[in-house]
């Protein structure tokens, strides 16, 4: 896939990373390298590398210049195993993500539940100076073993607890006029706790099999109809009164997964601090619903 896009950019990478002895290997991960949701012209390029001494690849970036004109660069936390990427914009447009891990990690990257789910997802190898690298059928029967499982009842329960406990506090800060608080509250930090949620009733609707992307990820094409029904509604415009509109749809969304998942996995529901916090917000934006900020007027 990489090949149609990327193509010239990855042989004058593969050259660079074949001579460099630090190098130890190097694969091509995500869109590039699928078969499910595979990448368009609009897509990345997201590189591997293994390294014997990573700080050199991040404190410097003079070696992603023999691969491009470059825009942009900038060094980035990764999803996987605590370490960085360095990303780079090139002048043709070209988006690259080069994850830099050292050496070692070979050994531990496809043993983490993240790293095997990213990996299982497809990818390629573009070399493998000491062929550590594992067998792809072997990495599959492992993604089986190791898929994320359900949550416990007190993971459950933290996150409701959690959910619930920011809807009183967001309304706060859209009472005082807060509104960039307010909105990164709702359309952030609640959102993150309703996609946790969306997760998993989509999980135990279709079992542990169901194919449910990381970080909201076409999360439009996996999630219940009913669910991608109402998402557009729980997100709001910058205005006071549009954002306790949001905050209510997000609460009556996340509250009727979060019934769903508690009776499916014969949890029990915090059914009175759900009730006491609905009558802490009304009392809170009574008077801000409809309410448009001067901006909007």
């Amino acid at each position: 896939m990489w090949a149609r896009w990327y193509g010239p950019f990855v042989e004058r990478f593969r050259a660079w990373a074949t001579r460099e002895p630090a190098v130890r290997a190097a694969l091509i991960v995500g869109s590039q390298a699928r078969t499910d949701e595979p990448a368009d012209e609009w897509s990345d390029l997201d590189l591997v590398i293994f390294h014997n001494a990573p700080e050199q690849l991040l404190g410097s970036a003079e070696w992603v210049g023999q691969f491009g004109e470059v825009v942009l660069t900038t060094v980035e936390p990764t999803a996987v195993l605590g370490s960085r990427e360095r990303r780079v914009l090139y002048s043709d447009g070209k988006d690259v993500d080069f994850a830099i891990f050292p050496s070692s990690a070979l050994a531990f990257v496809a043993q983490t539940p993240d790293g095997l789910a990213i990996l299982a997802r497809g990818y390629e190898v573009l070399l493998d100076k000491d062929a550590l690298l594992p067998d792809r059928a072997a990495l599959l029967g492992r993604l089986e073993r190791d898929s994320p499982t359900l949550p416990s009842a007190d993971q459950f329960q933290a996150v409701v607890a959690d959910f619930w406990y920011h809807v009183p506090w967001a309304a706060k800060k859209l009472r005082r006029g807060e509104l960039w608080t307010a909105k990164m509250v709702c359309d952030g930090y609640l959102k993150l706790l309703l996609l946790r949620m969306i997760e998993w009733q989509t999980v135990l609707r279709h079992g542990p099999g169901a194919d449910v992307w990381h970080r909201g990820r076409f999360v439009d094409r996996w999630a219940e109809p009913e669910v991608h029904a109402r998402l557009p509604g729980t997100f709001a415009r910058y205005d006071r009164g549009d954002l306790a509109r949001s905050l209510e749809e997000t609460g009556r969304l996340f509250s009727d997964l979060a019934h769903e998942v508690a009776r499916r996995g014969k949890w029990t529901y915090p059914e009175k601090a759900e009730s006491v916090v609905h009558a802490l917000v009304a009392h809170t934006l009574n008077d801000v619903r409809g309410v448009t900020s001067p901006a909007e007027g």
